[in-house]
C-alpha cells in the first residue's frame, strides 16, 4: 500500500506581505557554501544555498517532492563545476529550512513557485540562468518559463521529469496525517525506490531528513499545483534537456523520448542502470552533460548579446 502511495506521488511530479532584502550571507559549516534567506513576494522565507565561480553563468538547482537542495550535493560538491559556474539551489516554499505556509493558495496553481525562482533571480542579481529541475522541479522550472517567457532562461534541463510538457496519469490524492512514525517509515521507502542500486548512506540520510521536515498539511495542500504544461509544448523554442533514468518507476523513457522526437530543441538522453535520480546515480556523466548543456546554451546566450 506504502509503494502504491509513493509511485503515485512521483507519477504526480511531486515523489509578512510585502518583499524585502535577503538577509546578509554567512559563511556555512558546509565548505564553500554560503546561505542566505530571500524573502518571496508573499513573505514566504525562502532558503538558497550558493556556491561555485561568483562570475560564472548561473545555475538554479530545483529539487524534487519532499526534498531540500541537501539532494544536489554530487553538483554543488564537483570541483569541476565549482570552477567554472554559479550554483545556485534553493529549498522550495513547503520544503527544506524554507518557510511552509498554512494557506493552501500558498501552493496553489503555478504562480507562487514561479515567483519564488523570480525573486532569488532578483535579489542574487542574476541573469538568464540555466534551471535544472529534478522531478517536481521540473514543473517549478516550466512555472517559471511559463510566466516569464523563454528569454528570462538559457535553458532548461530535467531529470526524472518532463516538466508536465506531457501529459500525466491523475490519481486520487492520499490524505496525509501528522503521523511521524509513518512518514519516517515512508521516507526510508521513498528513498530506497529512487535509485537502481542502493544509496549511499548519506544519501538516504539527507533524503530521509528533508523527506520529514515536509508537514502533513503542506502534502495535503500541494495537490492544488497546476502539473499540465502540455500547452507550452508545441510553442516551446528554448533549449530543453531531459535525463531520464532506463529503470525509473514514474516515468516511462522510451515513450517519453518518441513522444517528443519531432521537436528539435527538446533532447532527450536515456542512462541505462539508472532510476529516479540519475544525478545523484551517475554524477560524473549527469555533470558532465549538465556542462556541455550549458556551454551550448552559453554560446547561443553570447551571440544574441
Amino acid at each position: 500500500m506504502l509503494r502504491n502511495v509513493l509511485i503515485s506521488l512521483l507519477l504526480l511530479g511531486l515523489a509578512p506581505l510585502a518583499s524585502v532584502a535577503a538577509e546578509p550571507a554567512a559563511p556555512s559549516a558546509s565548505a564553500g557554501f554560503v546561505f542566505r534567506y530571500v524573502t518571496a513576494t508573499d513573505g514566504v522565507p525562502l532558503n538558497v544555498v550558493e556556491t561555485g565561480n561568483p562570475t560564472g553563468s548561473a545555475i538554479i538547482f530545483l529539487h524534487g517532492y519532499t526534498q531540500s537542495y541537501l539532494s544536489w550535493h554530487p553538483q554543488l560538491d564537483d570541483a569541476a563545476l565549482r570552477a567554472k559556474y554559479r550554483l545556485i539551489a534553493v529549498d522550495l516554499r513547503g520544503h527544506g529550512a524554507s518557510g511552509k505556509p498554512w494557506d493552501k493558495a500558498a501552493y496553489a496553481g503555478h504562480l507562487p513557485w514561479a515567483r519564488d525562482v523570480r525573486r532569488v533571480v532578483e535579489e542574487l542579481g542574476v541573469t538568464r540562468p540555466m534551471l535544472v529541475g529534478w522531478s517536481f522541479g521540473g514543473f517549478v522550472a516550466m512555472d517559471y518559463v511559463r510566466e516569464y517567457g523563454e528569454a528570462a532562461v538559457a535553458g532548461v534541463m530535467m531529470t526524472g521529469s518532463h516538466g508536465g510538457l506531457l501529459s500525466r496519469p491523475v490519481g486520487q490524492p492520499p490524505a496525509f496525517t501528522g503521523d511521524l512514525d509513518l512518514a519516517i517509515d515512508g521516507a526510508r521507502t521513498f528513498m530506497k525506490m529512487m535509485s537502481v542500486e542502493p544509496p549511499a548512506p548519506a544519501t538516504v540520510d539527507r533524503g530521509t531528513y528533508a523527506n520529514v521536515m515536509m508537514p502533513a498539511y503542506v502534502r495535503n495542500a500541494m495537490w492544488g499545483k497546476r502539473l499540465d504544461n502540455t500547452d507550452l509544448t508545441p510553442r516551446l523554442q528554448l533549449p530543453v534537456l531531459m535525463i531520464l533514468g532506463r529503470q525509473d518507476l514514474s516515468l516511462p523513457a522510451d515513450a517519453i523520448a518518441s513522444s517528443l522526437a519531432s521537436r528539435s530543441n527538446i533532447t532527450v538522453r536515456i542512462f541505462e542502470q539508472t532510476g529516479h535520480s540519475a544525478f545523484i546515480e551517475h554524477p560524473a556523466r549527469f555533470n558532465q552533460e549538465l556542462a556541455t548543456f550549458v556551454g551550448r546554451t552559453d554560446s547561443v546566450k553570447g551571440s544574441q548579446e
